[in-house]
């Protein structure tokens, strides 16, 4: 029998005795008063070059959390609720005929150092969570990096902004797929936004290669110091 990177993991949880990510209880996945703190919450953030940007949850508590066990330590089941999380703000967007969802890349470093590509899979699994409601969205995968970057962790925002410009570029054989299939725009999506200098960069990719951005969508967006979580 085949099991998936969702199945895969959860069984790896069983083996080793898994505990809450968002707050360390016993348990797979999380528990249930994270998931209630987890529910969506989807409102506009900021804007992108003129690019609406819709968040689905403030970064803060058992979100922060649960997005950094999923992300940097190997929590993959948790692909599935925060994919699910990541629908809902994509189908809060004025829907195109055809949505499809590019995921900003990661780096080659960080998918050896994680085994995976997290970002593809949380694109690929809210495409599917739209598609069980009767949107017809894809996951397409776009960008690729054409240059090293640092981690963005710890990085102020001007430093964020100069560590990712210029480094990523559209895919053309992708793009083209794109215009076979009768896509003309998309939706960018990421797991956290914290200055934007990634979905910045995205956006800016896309429409060097012609491709127009209708909106970015994140799971968590991280609210500024002194700002109150809404």
């Amino acid at each position: 029998m085949h099991l998936g990177n969702s199945w895969r993991s959860a069984a790896a949880d069983l083996a080793v005795g898994a505990d809450c990510a968002g707050c360390g209880t016993p348990g797979l996945g999380w528990c249930r008063a994270c998931a209630v703190a987890c529910r969506p919450v989807p409102r506009l953030v900021a804007g992108v070059a003129d690019v609406p940007v819709l968040a689905v949850l403030d970064n803060v508590g058992p979100a922060a959390r649960v997005v950094v066990a999923w992300k940097d330590r190997g929590r993959l089941g948790l692909t599935d609720p925060l994919g699910r999380l990541l629908a809902v703000g994509c189908s809060l967007v004025p829907p195109a005929a055809r949505p499809a969802l590019v995921p900003v890349p990661t780096s080659r470093a960080q998918v050896r150092r994680r085994g995976a590509d997290p970002m593809r899979l949380l694109a690929a699994r809210a495409a599917t969570e739209l598609r069980s409601v009767g949107i017809d969205a894809v996951p397409m995968p776009v960008l690729r990096r054409v240059r090293a970057t640092r981690d963005q962790a710890g990085l102020g925002a001007r430093a964020r902004g100069v560590n990712v410009e210029g480094a990523f570029a559209a895919d053309r054989s992708v793009v083209a797929r794109c215009v076979r299939a009768g896509i003309d725009e998309v939706l960018v999506v990421d797991d956290v936004l914290t200055t934007g200098a990634s979905v910045r960069e995205a956006v800016r990719a896309l429409a060097a290669a012609g491709v127009r951005t209708s909106a970015v969508v994140v799971v968590a967006h991280t609210p500024r110091p002194g700002a109150a979580p809404t």
